[in-house]
């Protein structure tokens, strides 16, 4: 396939000159990497990896202490009666985002 046109691209320093360092790694270069990507986004209809926003700090469990403690205290919340039904919550999901 011929390669007869240029992308202009600005980029953070450190972002490009730390993905220089893994491409070279890999043996690939920056251009041949952002071509793999087009390439990709081609040949899935759309970007070739999940977008998201990343999770609240409030549900990552960093350890398997923090996930028994967490799970000791939910526990305790369950024994206590501090709990909510599928069905409220459901419905509370479908208020919240209009479904």
């Amino acid at each position: 396939m011929t390669k007869n046109e240029t992308i202009h691209v600005r980029v953070n320093e450190k972002v490009k000159s730390s993905a220089e360092a893994t491409l070279d790694v890999l043996g690939i270069s920056i251009s041949e990497a952002i071509n793999m990507f087009l390439c990709q986004v081609s040949l899935v209809g759309g970007l070739p990896f999940e977008v998201k926003l990343p999770a609240p700090e409030s549900v990552i469990v960093r350890s398997e202490q923090e996930l028994g403690e967490r799970l000791s205290a939910a526990q305790k919340d369950i024994e206590a009666g501090r709990t909510v039904t599928a069905a409220d919550v459901f419905d509370r999901l479908e208020k919240k985002y209009d479904l």
